[in-house]
């Protein structure tokens, strides 16, 4: 229900929750449900990234901006304008990044690497991270005017084994995924496959899950998922 209430809104969200929950996909639920769903959406590990490389991915660079920018690169921002950006790990970022994205967030403006030029985006930022964001700002680890920019509404993602209702609807949309995937359509849970899901804790949380059913749709003979296609760490 937040979720669907929020999508439409253009405003920027902040899905928190422990690594493995789902919070791209809740991310990509509000692009489904948002203005911008026809517009691009780039994802962003910011974890991933070496800081040096983070920044020109973002913004972009000039030819000779540094040892090796051989050529003039467009960065994501400027890729995903109009459209959304997902900012994962956003923990992750240096101090000196966040002042950049802090000016993209409050004006649109951004300039790339090597550059005085001014260029505008119109991008939704949705940020998530697996960190308490307050405790960094309070340790002064995290800017405060950057979290209160990016957490106009906050999501926070329980454990999947505290939403034990999500399991069979999460589950079937990833034999749904896969299905497709390797051409095995129309396929279901059966009743104590789904039952020994719900008995289940999943440490790994959506990851884990996600896996089970890839795995399970590989393994399926027919239409139904049976307690035979699922790991042994399951029982």
């Amino acid at each position: 229900k937040l979720i669907g209430r929020i999508a439409p809104r253009d405003i920027n969200v902040l899905i928190t929750g422990e690594s493995g929950t789902g919070k791209e996909l809740v991310a990509r639920a509000i692009l489904h449900h948002s203005l911008r769903r026809e517009r691009p959406f780039l994802a962003v590990n910011c974890a991933a990234i070496p800081e040096h490389l983070l920044e020109s991915e973002l913004f972009g660079h000039t030819r000779g901006a540094f040892t090796g920018a051989i050529k003039e690169a467009t960065g994501w921002f400027e890729c995903a304008d109009g459209g959304t950006i997902f900012l994962d790990e956003v923990n992750d970022m240096s101090p000196a990044l966040q002042v950049r994205l802090l000016r993209v967030l409050q004006t649109g403006e951004y300039s790339q690497i090597g550059s005085t030029e001014i260029r505008h985006c119109h991008v939704r930022v949705v940020a998530a991270t697996s960190q308490d964001l307050r405790k960094l700002v309070r340790e002064g680890k995290f800017r405060e005017e950057v979290y209160y920019r990016l957490n106009v509404i906050d999501i926070w993602l329980p454990p999947l084994r505290d939403r034990k209702c999500d399991i069979p609807l999460l589950a079937q949309h990833f034999l749904k995924l896969y299905g497709d995937k390797y051409n095995k359509p129309n396929l279901h849970l059966s009743k104590e496959a789904e039952a020994l899901l719900l008995t289940y804790d999943f440490p790994g949380h959506v990851r884990e899950l996600e896996n089970m059913m890839q795995r399970a749709v590989i393994f399926a003979e027919d239409e139904v998922i049976a307690p035979r296609h699922l790991p042994e760490a399951i029982f």
